[in-house]
């Protein structure tokens, strides 16, 4: 008896260590797929007015709020097994990339080598018109390497690597675009479709990243809340209750706060408009 207990125990092991190198090596493939766009034909806008709003449009996409406010790089999420997500510092990366290459990581979500990038809100800086990724990318230019730079990288556990070989946690890569050259006159349609999409879809109900809840489709949530009450909500996270909103609460007062007032109250008004059309 004891014979076939260890003959079980052994294939049991020889079959776990097969999994993990299937998964392993079936995960890496996918980490590993090259992509490609067009590499777009946007030079980085250094004029100090550029720089500035760059900054400003980096904050409001989240950029600032997922690497650090001064570009330096953090942890945001870390589940043991499963998944260690650390936006890099972003000038050693700016400093290998060109301007075009930066603006395809950006817009596109694929890296110098082809290669996809994973944990980044692509959905919406697939919008974000030429004329501002330039100064976004004129932002990313100002950015010196620094002490306090992280040399953190995402990395997956034997649970997340599962996840990317079954397609639980895909790259985000956006092959086309739908960016305009310049700003569209529309500043309410334009920051829901740049700005809002990272995480919200207009129309239909997704799943948030950090926990999976629910999140609302913008044209049915929206009109619940009256100016003061968005303004609000996109300056400090908070609602019109006290209900926890998750990663909402953090990306309205890291991220969202820098809307102008004019932004949010051509949000509502887009909000509302689109709301009838149900």
């Amino acid at each position: 008896m004891r014979k076939w207990i260890v003959r079980g125990l052994i294939g049991l092991a020889g079959f776990i260590v097969l999994a993990l190198v299937v998964t392993y090596a079936g995960s890496e493939m996918v980490i590993r797929k090259g992509y490609a766009a067009a590499l777009p034909r946007i030079a980085a806008d250094r004029t100090p007015d550029g720089i500035a709003e760059g900054a400003r449009l980096a904050a409001a996409l989240g950029c600032r709020g997922c690497h650090g406010p001064d570009g330096n790089g953090r942890v945001i999420v870390d589940i043991p097994g499963v998944i260690h997500v650390a936006p890099p510092a972003l000038a050693p990366i700016v400093a290998n990339y060109s301007d075009p290459e930066l603006a395809r990581l950006i817009r596109h979500g694929i890296k110098r080598g082809g290669g996809g990038a994973f944990i980044m809100p692509v959905q919406g800086h697939n919008g974000v018109a030429d004329e501002d990724l330039a100064r976004i990318i004129g932002w990313l230019r100002s950015l010196r390497p620094s002490a306090a730079d992280s040399k953190d990288t995402l990395r997956f556990g034997p649970v997340g690597r599962f996840a990317v070989l079954t397609g639980g946690i895909v790259p985000e890569v956006l092959e086309t675009t739908r960016a305009p050259a310049k700003r569209p006159a529309d500043k309410g349609a334009y920051i829901v479709d740049t700005v809002c999409a990272g995480c919200h879809s207009l129309r239909e109900e997704r799943k948030a990243h950090d926990d999976g809840r629910p999140v609302p489709a913008l044209a049915v949530i929206g009109p619940a809340y009256d100016l003061p009450a968005l303004r609000k909500l996109l300056s400090t996270g908070v609602g019109m209750s006290n209900r926890d909103l998750g990663l909402m609460k953090q990306v309205g007062k890291d991220d969202l706060s820098h809307l102008t007032a004019d932004e949010v109250e051509a949000v509502h008004s887009y909000l509302m408009a689109e709301a009838t059309k149900q």
